[in-house]
């Protein structure tokens, strides 16, 4: 599968149809464990100030571009990407790719009611997932919480603690379900949930989502100034990556799919 680099980590370079296509036929057919990040640019610019981060991201199997400045940033170095893959459109075709092949699935991340909320909402509409196990994100023994992943043997894994946390997790913890495919989801049980109500279809087609969670939501202008951070933080390290590249043993893994 082609990707596109930005900032020394490779992005997925396809569209959700192509991505999932892949991940089932090399990943989940084969029970084959996979990581994934899905990426918009408070992450990027995350991994860009926190070296260790940068690592953790780059341990992964695949890095999705989840925001249009990601996009957005890769024309603009030259690299690029042919659109955006919201992890909230992973999270939903993930769960009906779980129901047609009676997979089995864990769930851990957000409040109990959400977590709750989620679940009632995938019994509903997707009655042949297995619910291997659940757990929401306020328990503080993490340990305890991968171990019993670990005994539930899913097939998925979906965390939903935000970044860094659940990249975190995943890195640290996915020894103990390598069969499993983990991917960090962000605020995905809140939308799926109700919870919280994701952009109208007129936003989202104009990759104007970033722009209705604004409006919606104006305390998030402090995060929206990450958005050309990350473009300014992404141009000076391109123009270093000659100079100063990460050794091969941290490279993305992505590169060898």
């Amino acid at each position: 599968m082609e990707t596109a680099t930005i900032n020394r980590l490779s992005f997925v370079n396809s569209n959700l149809d192509a991505f999932m296509s892949h991940l089932e036929s090399s990943y989940l057919n084969q029970n084959r464990g996979a990581f994934i990040v899905t990426a918009n640019p408070e992450i990027g610019y995350k991994a860009v100030e926190d070296e260790d981060y940068g690592h953790v991201l780059a341990s992964s199997d695949f890095i999705l571009p989840d925001g249009i400045g990601v996009v957005m940033v890769s024309k603009l170095i030259g690299h690029p990407l042919q659109g955006r893959i919201a992890g909230y459109d992973i999270f939903t075709s993930l769960l009906t790719l779980a129901n047609d092949k009676k997979k089995k699935i864990f769930l851990y991340g957000a409040t109990k009611d959400v977590l709750d909320s989620t679940i009632q909402r995938i019994k509903l509409e997707y009655p042949n997932i297995e619910l291997a196990g659940s757990s929401d994100g306020f328990v503080e023994d993490k340990e305890k919480v991968a171990k019993e992943i670990a005994a539930a043997k899913p097939d998925l894994v979906f965390v939903a603690l935000g970044f860094p946390n659940q990249e975190h997790f995943i890195y640290q913890y996915r020894h103990l379900f390598p069969q499993a495919t983990a991917i960090g989801l962000g605020g995905s049980f809140d939308v799926f949930s109700g919870t919280a109500k994701r952009a109208p279809e007129f936003f989202i087609k104009l990759n104007l989502e970033w722009f209705y969670r604004l409006i919606s939501n104006p305390s998030r202008w402090r995060r929206m100034l990450n958005i050309p951070k990350y473009f300014l933080a992404v141009i000076r390290n391109e123009r270093d990556i000659k100079k100063y590249p990460y050794p091969e043993h941290i490279k993305d893994s992505s590169r060898n799919m």
